[in-house]
């Protein structure tokens, strides 16, 4: 259940947050309420804070996120095939 009380955010300006300099373009997770602030406020990039259905879909929980483990490089599956 807390996966769904986080939001994943990706910045559109600078913020600093717990004392952490961060750039637009950085992904942050934040608690849902502290999501909306910065909705609201616009330092969400890719959403209008005066869109609802697009604030409503930036709130939204996500069921199918899952982090997926990276694919090796074309390198890697080639030296294992030579192997």
């Amino acid at each position: 259940m807390a996966d769904t009380d986080r939001i994943r955010i990706v910045l559109a300006h600078h913020l600093t947050r717990e004392d952490e300099p961060l750039a637009p373009g950085d992904e942050i997770d934040v608690p849902r309420h502290e999501a909306r602030q910065l909705i609201s406020a616009g330092y969400v990039a890719g959403v209008d804070p005066s869109d609802a259905q697009a604030v409503a879909k930036a709130l939204a929980p996500e069921p199918a996120r899952k982090q997926l483990a990276p694919k090796p490089s074309a390198d890697k599956a080639e030296g294992k095939a030579s192997a």
